[in-house]
């Protein structure tokens, strides 16, 4: 973020600190914010060890520097600030550390619960307490064993094919451990629910990337156990035990979670300062799929036709679903240029639906930013990280489409700049041509 704003963390936590009242709290604020190491503030790279966020690993996420730095740079007082893809919730965290209200909208139903768990004030004494007494009398029961119908047969072992995501023994601990949290506080369940979603790929035979997972190398050979993940959720409950304490005096605040389609959820916000949010960005990757396994070990989907439901809920940025085609909402000349180019080399995509969903990916950004415009005031902003993507060697300037499509509602780029370069995918020949940018929009 330094390529756009000149404010020091030491003006971005003073301006904050009229809301975050007293030298305790401005002196929280900056040590929670330099726990992060040097690295792209687009990214979550260096952010494993910052408090709240580190009890799981998003890899899609934003870096508190990131927000901190925004809300430090804007030319009036912040009392709310709106994600409209609140993903890991860095935006809320950040607001709440800040002092600063918010409002965060997220479609994946567990990654919601993660963000209401670190906004959620919450007795780290107690919940250590209540949390030992469930893993104590811990019974694995009948029904831990049982593969949800829906459920793909290859999260338990023995599988398809002697290929499988998860051992009995760790299967069945997981579906225990989920199950008798439900006896649990509901703001105690919903942390140990989110914890217990942290270990699990570490417990799994697979690895996750942005296309999916994959199954480790000699997996077959590293079998784990019961014990080895109520071990991994020890130390998880030990993390975050030390951050609920550290940061216990935190005043509640203002701070509002609603998961669903942002498309549709926007609707239900009057007003909000500032919104800051990166949305998927148009690159195939279907997020429903990377976080398969929290979403179907934890409960959040208990038939094929919640995860289908889920699927069609989300911002066209994929091909993985067959969409339903919509009238046109986005007008832009270098929309329309780069969907008939993609349209002619329909036989060389991978996927013979990318052009459509190109198109359709910015359908839904307009719609969102039709709401942000009734949302902020005039000379309020829309603060947007988004990045570019390449489909048969035609370039998709994800920035510049948006700047088009969105300038007839009355929002003007005030600012823009590359924060990373991103590697293209190795058809492409892997090299950094693709670019992630920040957006800085004004209502007009």
């Amino acid at each position: 973020m330094t390529d756009f704003w000149t404010s020091t963390l030491e003006e971005t936590v003073r301006t904050s600190g009229r809301l975050a009242r007293g030298p305790k709290r401005v002196r929280d604020v900056k040590d929670w914010l330099n726990c992060s190491e040097e690295g792209p503030t687009s990214t979550a790279q260096g952010t494993s060890n910052v408090p709240f966020q580190r009890w799981f690993h998003f890899k899609e996420a934003y870096s508190p520097k990131f927000v901190a730095d925004t809300l430090g740079a804007l030319p009036y007082k912040v009392g709310t600030c709106l994600d409209p893809f609140g993903g890991s919730g860095t935006t809320a965290v950040t607001c709440r550390m800040l002092g600063i209200g918010s409002t965060t909208i997220e479609i994946n139903p567990y990654l919601a619960d993660l963000t209401r768990a670190k906004l959620t004030p919450i007795g780290a004494a107690a919940f250590r307490r209540a949390y030992e007494r469930k893993i104590a009398s811990l019974r694995v029961k009948k029904v831990d064993w049982k593969v949800p119908s829906g459920m793909p047969l290859t999260m338990m072992e023995p599988g398809i094919d002697g290929r499988f995501v998860f051992p009995r023994d760790v299967f069945s601990t997981v579906r225990a451990i989920a199950r008798v949290s439900e006896n649990l506080d509901k703001a105690e369940a919903r942390l140990l629910r989110v914890l217990l979603g942290s270990v699990l790929v570490a417990n799994s035979n697979v690895v996750i990337n942005g296309k999916g997972r994959r199954y480790r190398s000699r997996w077959e050979e590293r079998q784990k156990q019961g014990e080895d993940l109520i071990s991994a959720l020890d130390c998880a409950v030990d993390t975050a035990v030390a951050d609920l304490t550290m940061y216990g005096g935190l005043p509640r605040g203002q701070h509002r979670v609603l998961q669903g389609d942002t498309r549709t959820a926007l609707s239900k916000v009057s007003s909000a300062d500032v919104a800051i949010f990166s949305p998927p960005y148009p690159n195939s990757f279907d997020y429903t799929d990377v976080y398969n396994l929290e979403l179907w070990m934890l409960g959040y989907l208990n038939s094929g036709s919640d995860n289908m439901a889920l699927r069609k809920r989300t911002l066209r940025s994929h091909v993985q679903t067959k969409w339903h085609k919509t009238p046109r909402k986005a007008q832009s000349a270098k929309l329309d240029i780069v969907v008939k180019q993609l349209a002619k080399r329909r036989q060389e995509l991978w996927n013979p639906n990318i052009p459509e969903m190109v198109a359709f990916y910015f359908d839904d950004l307009y719609k969102v930013f039709q709401e942000l415009r009734r949302i902020l005031a005039v000379g309020h902003h829309a603060i947007v990280a988004i990045g570019d993507s390449q489909y048969a060697g035609i370039l998709i300037d994800v920035g510049a489409i948006l700047v088009e499509s969105i300038r007839p509602l009355g929002f003007r780029l005030t600012k823009r700049g590359a924060i990373r370069s991103m590697r293209n995918s190795s058809q492409h020949g892997g090299s950094f041509k693709l670019f992630e940018h920040c957006l800085v929009f004004e209502r007009i």
